[in-house]
């Protein structure tokens, strides 16, 4: 499985979890299973493997645990826009994305921003990708100014 997958699992279990879901490995089944009937050919062949699922686990459990640190950092760096008044995808992507900035030390910022911008061209309205660019790469320069 790459990456890429396991994010957008993560992306999609976050929401359901911080909208009153279980967030669990139901859910995740059933991530997958979707992921497979829109067509996406890295899950086409099997379920996630050992190393998804505990990366998953870990983005899931760090997002929830770091929740007021990253929407502290979205608002620190949002022009206009409040945390509470962003588009729920929007904010579970930046939620997925800063953590990873913050703490996912084998992932490089760049990758990371791609990534989110990708999931905000495919799972979000036009213009968020911009945005979500935007927000993520002040992070990144403060996190690079910071070290």
């Amino acid at each position: 499985m790459s990456r890429a997958t396991a994010r957008v699992a993560a992306m999609q279990l976050i929401f359901e979890k911080l909208s009153g879901g279980q967030g669990g490995d139901e859910s995740l089944q059933m991530v997958y299973d979707e992921l497979r009937e829109e067509g996406l050919s890295a899950v086409a062949e099997s379920d996630p493997g050992r190393s998804d699922r505990k990366w998953i686990a870990e983005v899931l459990s760090g997002v929830l645990e770091h929740l007021d640190e990253l929407d502290g950092k979205i608002a620190a760096h949002s022009r206009n826009w409040t945390v509470e008044r962003m588009p729920k995808v929007d904010l579970t992507i930046l939620r997925l994305a800063v953590w990873e900035l913050l703490y996912e030390e084998n992932t490089p910022g760049s990758v990371v921003i791609n990534e989110a911008v990708n999931l905000a061209n495919t799972y979000s309205d036009d213009g968020s990708g911009r945005f979500i660019n935007g927000v993520l790469g002040a992070i990144l320069r403060e996190k690079e100014a910071e070290a």
